[in-house]
């Protein structure tokens, strides 16, 4: 089977096609897509996002009405007793509880109704919606975290798969020189051995041509399997079986990087995905420096309490609900030093600081990677330009040898280093364009320009 990809998606049909073939045809910006949809860390870290969603709304339901149904069975100063009754429990988002509690009870011949509202207010610690959604924000803030994940790793993902797609293409191209330079050199071995046989060589030239050859084999052997790794690492990334056959094509064309350093560093400033999370760490420990100072105070809380009831010997008559009483009092269970609590404020400060210094690192590792970037990019044009030189003056050093090798003036010693020397130039070139081609979009994951978010 092979795969076509239009519009980004896979056409109808191929799957059986697959099977029978089990061939794979993809271009480079195809081999990104199918990475971006298949690769299992991506689909890992998708996971850990619905994870956080999960314990955002389970944050949430802690604000949700709760109806606890509520009974027991037993004996009190030894009648029988029986009792069910509901909990509707309520917590606002400002701190304040409020609770309503039905109940019917059984003890003896004696029935009682009650049905209780109580609220619970909290005076000092514990008022007002920064503190009481705490975990609401916390979880929030785990979130946004794992979707920069989720980001960074895509970004990951697409410059291994460019690597990945590239490094078979350069293996790819050294099977091809490999295979052209063991039949040129194969050819030399038969010509000397012809020559010899009729005088006009020696044993050393077959030995020569011979010893080349065998090494070119070797380099062959060597460039064909290095191919099958790439294919099997591309696999890996794309998520295809290892026996799959896969087939992966990219141009070896490039457009030279031209970019003012300073823009540069400004323009990665400005999209780096790790200023905003870091950005957000600040904004994170100050939230959580705020709640600290709240727990500085006491804990004061207001409770109001009241109920209806009613007792009778008939059940029916043990629902008029009659009679009420009602509590209102002030409770504290705070420790007097607040030694944790105190503790945890002056932690709060120190967060504070470290939060601004990660802040300021990553900005100058930032600034760092971009002309680091830069310079590789420059250091890389500046040796396809001395490979394209090399190889020109290879071809020129292999055409006369081969004109001097043909009108006797030299052995094929000459021949055989001029297209060894060639091969190399050849080689070295690919492997330059290849390494500015992935550097070019290194350069554009260190701005933030690599994908979109």
């Amino acid at each position: 089977a092979v795969f076509v990809f239009v519009g980004g998606c896979v056409t109808s049909g191929l799957s059986t096609q697959l099977k029978e073939t089990d061939t794979v045809s993809l271009t480079l910006d195809e081999a990104i897509d199918l990475a971006l949809k298949a690769n299992r860390n991506l689909i890992q870290a998708g996971y850990s996002l619905q994870s956080q969603a999960l314990s955002l709304q389970s944050s949430r339901s802690e604000f949700e009405l709760k109806i606890k149904p509520a009974s027991r069975v037993g004996v009190v100063d030894g009648e029988k007793s029986a009792g069910f009754g509901l909990d509707l429990d309520k917590k606002f988002d400002i701190g304040v509880q409020a609770s309503l509690n039905p109940e019917i009870e059984w003890s003896g011949d004696i029935y009682t109704g009650k049905a209780g509202v109580s609220l619970h207010i909290p005076l000092l610690r514990g008022l007002g919606k920064k503190v009481t959604l705490n975990n609401v924000y916390s979880s929030q803030y785990a979130m946004r975290a794992a979707e920069r994940s989720i980001y960074t790793a895509r970004v990951n993902v697409v410059l291994e798969t460019v690597s990945a797609v590239y490094d078979i293409k350069k293996q790819s191209q050294l099977v091809k020189l490999f295979e052209f330079q063991v039949a040129r050199l194969a050819g030399h071995a038969e010509t000397a051995r012809i020559k010899e046989s009729v005088g006009l060589a020696t044993p050393i030239d077959i030995y020569r041509a011979e010893i080349r050859l065998k090494d070119a084999e070797d380099s062959l052997a060597t460039a064909r399997e290095s191919v099958a790794n790439a294919k099997d690492h591309l696999k890996l990334i794309l998520s295809l079986p290892l026996e799959d056959e896969i087939r992966a094509t990219a141009p070896l064309t490039f457009e030279p990087v031209h970019i003012d350093p300073e823009q540069a560093v400004k323009l990665a400033l400005s999209n780096r995905i790790e200023l905003d999370q870091k950005a957000d760490d600040i904004r994170e420990v100050e939230r959580k420096a705020g709640i600290a100072r709240h727990n500085l105070q006491p804990r004061l809380d207001l409770v109001i309490d009241y109920e209806r009831f009613d007792s009778a010997d008939v059940f029916q008559d043990s629902m008029g609900l009659s009679q009420d009483r009602w509590a209102v009092y002030l409770t504290s269970d705070t420790d007097w030093a607040r030694t944790h609590e105190k503790l945890d404020y002056r932690q709060s400060f120190l967060n504070i600081k470290n939060a601004q210094l990660s802040l300021d690192q990553t900005r100058d590792e930032i600034n760092r990677e971009v002309r680091r970037q830069l310079k590789s990019l420059e250091k890389s044009h500046e040796r396809i330009q001395i490979r394209r030189k090399q190889l020109r003056q290879a071809d020129g050093k292999r055409a006369l040898s081969i004109l001097k090798f043909n009108y006797g003036m030299t052995d094929n010693f000459d021949v055989i280093e001029a297209e060894t020397e060639r091969q190399r130039a050849k080689v070295d070139l690919i492997s330059a364009e290849i390494d500015y081609i992935i550097g070019t979009y290194r350069m554009r994951s260190v701005l933030g320009t690599l994908i979109e978010r």
